[in-house]
C-alpha cells in the first residue's frame, strides 16, 4: 500500500470531468502553438446522427497480402512513401479521418488528421496509451518489484499528471535558465574541439548530442550535473575511421566510442549514454517481432540494457537526494524537491523519463541543427540576438540573462517542421464519437500531430522555416495563433517535459550560435522513423567561426 506522503503528489493535479463526448472548456497550455480563444462549441449532434466505424474511408484489405499490398514496391499506392510520408498519402487519398480495418493486424486501427477531431479524443477521457505486457521493458519494470508496482495505475497517471503541471509553472522553469546555459555552453565548447578537417564535425556529434540531452534531463530531474560533458573528447584518427555507412549496410550497427571501450574505463555518466544509445539504436522501445519475442536474442539483450540503465538511473537518484539532504535547496533541485515525497518511488518515474526522453531530445536538437543550417539568414538574425543580449548582460550590473525570443522562435519552428514523433496512439476502453463516427472500444487510434503540423490548411506556407510565426512582430497571416492549438503537439498532449523542451533547445541553440556558425556541406539526409522521425547519418555538418 502507498504511503500517506506519496498522496501529497496526486493533489498537484487539477481535476476535471470525464465526457465522452467533445468538451469546450478551454485547452491547458499543453502544445507548441499558442492557446487561442474560440466560441463554445455547438452541442454534438444526437447519436442516431452518427455514421457507423465501418462507414469510415479507409484502404481496402485483401484476404492474403491485407493491407501490405498497397507498399509493395512498384504496385503499391504508398511505395514510394516511410513513416510521415505514408500518413500524408493516406490523408491525401482518405481524407481526415482513415480505417485500417481489423484484417491487418489484431484490432482495428483509426488514423485522425484533423486537430478538432483530436481533440474530441483527448477530451473524451476514455482513451489511454496501450500497454504491451510482453515487452522488455514491461517485463523488467515487474521485476523490479517494489520500485516500480508501489506506484501503478491511476496514482502513476496522477503523479504524471502533476509534474505535468508543474513543468509548466514559468515561475519554476526559470529556475533552470542558468544551469541550462551552462550546459550549453559546455556542449558548444565540445562541439568546437570536435572538429576536423575544414572545420567539419566527425562521427561523434551524436554521441555529443546524447551527452548533452541526457545530462540536460538529468540536472532537470534530479538538480545535479551527472558528468556527461566532463573529460576529453574523442577524436578518431583519419587513418583509423571507420569507413562510411551505406544504404546497402542496414545491418551493420553504429558503434560510438564508448562502445570500443570496457565498462572498467567508464564513468557513471559515460555509462549511462552508452546504454541509453544501446537501447535507442536497438529500437528496443519499439514494438516489433523481435522486441516481443521472449526468447530472440533481441529481447534479451533488452532486458539486460534496461537493467543497466534502471541501476544507473538509481544511482544518479540517491546521489541526488543525498546532495539534496545536506544543503539547501538550490533553484534547480526545485522539481526533486517537490517530488521527494514519493522516495525510492520516484525511481521508475525517473527511468521512464529518460528513456522516453532522451532520443526525442536528441534527435530534435540534431533536426534544429539541420534547419538553422539551412537558413543563413534567420542563423545571423538569432545570431545578432545572442550578441546584443550578451551585451546588455554585460551593460546591466547584476542583471538577469535577457531573453532572446528569436532563437525561441527559431527552435519552435524547427520542431514544427520536423517532430520527434508522427503522432501518438491511444486506445479506445469504451465507445466514443470522433468526427461523426461511431468508435467502439478496442481501437488504436492514431493522433497524427506530424502531419497537422505541415498542414497547409493550418499554418500556410507549412513546409517554410519561418520562426517569425512565433513572434509578435510577425505577419499576421502566418502567425502560429492562426492555428489550432493542437495543430503542432510534437510530443503528445499528455507529455510532461512539453513545457521546458523549448527552453532546452533554444539555451543550445544560443550558446552555438554564440560562436560559431551552422553549415551543411553535403546531400539532404534521410529521415527514418523508428519510434522517433531521425535524421540518418553520416552529417555534414560544418562550424564557421562566427564573425
Amino acid at each position: 500500500m502507498a504511503s500517506s506522503s506519496a498522496v501529497a503528489i496526486p493533489k498537484l493535479l487539477f481535476s476535471r470531468p470525464c465526457r465522452r463526448l467533445v468538451s469546450t472548456t478551454p485547452l491547458r497550455a499543453a502544445s507548441t502553438s499558442p492557446q487561442r480563444r474560440t466560441a463554445p462549441a455547438p452541442e454534438p449532434a444526437a447519436a442516431a446522427s452518427t455514421k457507423p466505424f465501418s462507414a469510415i474511408p479507409g484502404p481496402l484489405a485483401l484476404p492474403m497480402l491485407r493491407h501490405s499490398y498497397h507498399v509493395l514496391p512498384r504496385i503499391g499506392c504508398f511505395h514510394h512513401t516511410v513513416g510521415l510520408g505514408l500518413l500524408e498519402g493516406l490523408r491525401e487519398r482518405y481524407g481526415d479521418v482513415v480505417r485500417l480495418a481489423k484484417a491487418s493486424r489484431s484490432r482495428p486501427a483509426l488514423y485522425v488528421f484533423d486537430p478538432g477531431m483530436m481533440q474530441q479524443v483527448y477530451d473524451s477521457c476514455v482513451t489511454e496509451p496501450p500497454v504491451w505486457e510482453r515487452s522488455p521493458l514491461r517485463q523488467q519494470r515487474k521485476r523490479a518489484g517494489r520500485n516500480y508496482n508501489s506506484v501503478n495505475g491511476d496514482e502513476t497517471k496522477a503523479v504524471w499528471a502533476a509534474i505535468r503541471a508543474l513543468l509548466q509553472d514559468e515561475t519554476l522553469l526559470t529556475n533552470y535558465d542558468t544551469v541550462f546555459d551552462e550546459i550549453a555552453t559546455d556542449t558548444a565548447r565540445r562541439l568546437g574541439e570536435l572538429r576536423g578537417t575544414d572545420n567539419a564535425l566527425n562521427e561523434e556529434l551524436e554521441t555529443e548530442v546524447y551527452r548533452w540531452a541526457i545530462e540536460t534531463i538529468g540536472v532537470m530531474l534530479f538538480g545535479i550535473r551527472l558528468g556527461c560533458l566532463d573529460g576529453a573528447i574523442h577524436i578518431s584518427k583519419t587513418d583509423k575511421r571507420t569507413p562510411e555507412k551505406t544504404s546497402m549496410d542496414d545491418h551493420v550497427p553504429d558503434l560510438c566510442s564508448l562502445s570500443k571501450r570496457s565498462l572498467e574505463e567508464l564513468t557513471p555518466a559515460e555509462r549511462m549514454v552508452r546504454c541509453s544509445r544501446e537501447i535507442a539504436d536497438g529500437n528496443y522501445l519499439v514494438r516489433s517481432e523481435h522486441t516481443l519475442k521472449t526468447e530472440s536474442p533481441t529481447f534479451i539483450n533488452a532486458l539486460a540494457a534496461f537493467d543497466r540503465h534502471f541501476s544507473l538511473t538509481e544511482h544518479f537518484l540517491l546521489q541526488a537526494l543525498r546532495v539534496l539532504n545536506k544543503n539547501d535547496v538550490k533553484p534547480e533541485q526545485v522539481l526533486l524537491d517537490k517530488l521527494r515525497p514519493l522516495d525510492q518511488r520516484l525511481l521508475s518515474l525517473a527511468a521512464d523519463a529518460f528513456l522516453a526522453g532522451v532520443d526525442p531530445l536528441a534527435h530534435t536538437a540534431v533536426s534544429m541543427l539541420h534547419q538553422l543550417s539551412l537558413h543563413a539568414a534567420q542563423q545571423q538574425r538569432a545570431h545578432d540576438e545572442v550578441r546584443w543580449a550578451a551585451a546588455a548582460a554585460a551593460v546591466g550590473e547584476g542583471a538577469a540573462r535577457p531573453a532572446a525570443p528569436y532563437v525561441a522562435a527559431c527552435a519552435r519552428e524547427a520542431v514544427r517542421l520536423h517532430p520527434a514523433t508522427g503522432g501518438v496512439v491511444r486506445r479506445s476502453r469504451e465507445p466514443l464519437v470522433v468526427g461523426g463516427y461511431d468508435v467502439p472500444a478496442g481501437v488504436d487510434i492514431v493522433l497524427a500531430h506530424g502531419v497537422t503540423s505541415k498542414s497547409e490548411k493550418q499554418w500556410g506556407r507549412a513546409k517554410a522555416f519561418i520562426p517569425e510565426r512565433w513572434c509578435k512582430e510577425g505577419w499576421d497571416p502566418l502567425k502560429a495563433s492562426k492555428a489550432h492549438p493542437l495543430a503542432s503537439m510534437p510530443f503528445g498532449e499528455t507529455c510532461p517535459a512539453a513545457g521546458v523542451v523549448g527552453r532546452m533547445l533554444a539555451a543550445l541553440a544560443a550558446r552555438l550560435l554564440d560562436k560559431y556558425r551552422v553549415e551543411w556541406h553535403g546531400p539532404a539526409p534521410n529521415i527514418a522513423t523508428t519510434g522517433v522521425n531521425k535524421l540518418q547519418p553520416p552529417f555534414y555538418f560544418v562550424l564557421q567561426e562566427a564573425c
